[in-house]
């Protein structure tokens, strides 16, 4: 009898198996608890640099506004600032070119008048109005302020402003003292907590690179237009995270906080092959020394196989002698699998079916996202677990959406038109919207999407400004701008902590944008603000 027939060879096999399923699972599980280790290191190691450069960057704000605070309080400051004459003038400028002289350093610092006109500038260059730049009409509100890049009136260079309020005896703001922000040495700062693995990034609120360890782009004036890491900006909706994102073509893990001063965001970033070389590394070495172990396991098993079937096999030759004269014996085969592969087929069959009538009982036909039932579902759980949190600053939205002249489309290029309007539209939307997030059609030319999980507005707006773009920007055979969107926006608690209420409200607010001339967003949640502020 042959190794590779009857018990023998099922018992070697049962052997060998043995042997290597505890390898197998060991190098598994041992390169998934690196993985998980390293990652754990990764965000620890991200989170401190950014907690450094946060603190780095505090120190600077809080350093520079210090010490406007206190210039800001010179009687001979206010007095100036509501009457400014040449003789008084000497005495300001040197008290600034002091306080530069404390700084070491040769920063702009610039005191502004009630009506936006500076001053004075220890720059030398021309004085300008400021009157329609936010951080002066942050000033005449009261407010310290530190803006994110913006463009020198004067030089055309980028400079980050601080500003303080210079307030009169009554504590009327009735002028601003304002220093730059030197872009230089924070550039440098983060260089030196660069290394070959990670690339630290800092951007202001809108995207646009503050400093970069990589100097992937240069001081000035390219550091407003680059948007090399704006997408990261677009996925954060929390002060501080991971992300796994791909950076130039390449997976990587970014750590992310936002500077509470500022609300800068700090990025560090580390492409994930770094992980991946040490984990192949730990790898080979074990795979190396498990095919040792197989090697000598296999030669171990081949004998007790040999010794465990041995009397088998004789007694086997036994009954092969007694009926090897009888022709009617029949072969028996056993195939231990028979019964277990058809219950699975059965199952995987059941499974399939199943499977197949929820996805249609779940999704559109047409674009694939969940359909109006299942919406309807999805936005009731999520508000019951909502209702049942008691988190005062996190908030849900809800979006409705109407693509407007769709009618038209499908009236004047027919309905195979406005389906692949629709179903780019679809496209667009899962773009934009994180995977939990909740998108569906609720037929025609309506869409619903339920945002959960949202720390401020700024989020909520900055996505319905998305969606408006995307059904703008539309392309279809060649054709664009062949739609555009009215959004209605609900926020939960605000405008309800119901489905039915919720839902009302948003509708509401998307009859608001088609009465008012489509193509924008609206929630009476912003109307109540603005009225507020005014």
């Amino acid at each position: 009898m042959e190794i590779s027939k009857g018990i023998r060879a099922k018992l070697f096999f049962l052997f060998i198996v043995m042997g290597a399923i505890p390898f197998i699972i060991l190098v598994t599980v041992s390169a998934i608890n690196t993985i998980d280790e390293l990652e754990d290191f990764v965000k620890q190691n991200g989170s401190l640099r950014n907690a450094i450069i946060s603190e780095h960057v505090t120190a600077l704000i809080e350093k520079n506004q210090a010490v406007l605070q206190s210039l800001a309080l010179s009687p001979n400051v206010i007095d100036y600032v509501q009457n400014p004459t040449d003789e008084k003038r000497e005495s300001i400028t040197k008290l600034l070119d002091d306080t530069n002289a404390v700084f070491d350093d040769s920063n702009l610092m610039a005191v502004t008048g009630g009506d936006g006109q500076q001053l004075i500038r220890t720059d030398g260059e021309k004085c300008v109005n400021l009157s329609k730049r936010q951080h002066f009409q942050e000033a005449m509100k009261g407010r310290n302020y530190v803006s994110d890049i913006l463009t020198s009136m004067s030089t055309g260079k980028m400079i980050i402003v601080m500003e303080v309020s210079v307030r009169d005896a009554e504590g009327k703001p009735v002028g601003m003292l304002q220093r730059n922000f030197n872009l230089n040495a924070l550039q440098e700062f983060v260089q030196n907590l660069d290394d070959s693995e990670i690339s630290v990034v800092v951007m202001d609120r809108t995207g646009r690179i503050i400093a970069n360890s990589d100097d992937i782009v240069g001081l000035g004036s390219d550091y407003a237009i680059d948007n090399s890491y704006k997408f990261i900006l677009d996925r954060i909706y929390n002060s501080t995270g991971v992300l796994h994102v791909d950076v130039n073509g390449e997976d990587s893990i970014a750590t992310y906080s936002r500077n509470v001063e500022t609300g800068w965001v700090i990025v560090t970033i580390r492409p994930y092959h770094y992980i991946m070389d040490i984990v192949y590394d730990k790898a080979i070495k074990a795979v190396i020394f498990g095919i040792v172990m197989l090697f000598i396991g296999t030669l171990a098993a081949y004998l007790l196989t040999i010794r465990v079937t041995k009397p088998i096999i004789e007694m086997t030759n036994v009954v092969d002698e007694i009926v090897s004269g009888d022709t009617k014996v029949d072969k028996i085969e056993v195939k231990a699998d028979d019964e277990f592969g058809q219950v699975a087929a059965a199952f995987k069959k059941l499974r399939s079916e199943r499977d197949a009538y929820q996805l249609e009982s779940e999704l559109d036909k047409l674009t694939e996202l969940f359909n109006k039932k299942t919406m309807e579902n999805l936005c009731r759980m999520k508000l019951k677990t909502f209702n049942e949190n008691e988190h005062t600053n996190i908030f849900m939205a809800m979006y409705v959406i109407d693509l407007d002249h769709f009618k038209e489309v499908n009236d004047l290029m027919g309905h195979q038109f406005g389906d692949k309007v629709l179903i780019e539209f679809a496209k667009g939307l899962r773009k934009i919207f994180r995977p939990n997030d909740c998108i569906g059609r609720f037929g025609g030319d309506e869409f619903v999407v339920i945002v959960d999980s949202l720390p401020n507005m700024e989020v909520v707006v900055r996505k319905a400004e998305q969606i408006k773009q995307i059904a703008f920007n539309l392309t279809v055979e060649g054709k664009t701008h062949v739609v555009t969107a009215s959004i209605g926006i609900a926020i939960a608690p605000q405008n309800g902590r119901d489905y039915d209420t919720l839902f009302a409200s948003a509708d509401k607010a998307v009859y608001h944008v088609k009465n008012s001339g489509k193509n924008g967003y609206y929630c009476e949640l912003f109307a109540l603000e603005d009225e507020e502020e005014d």
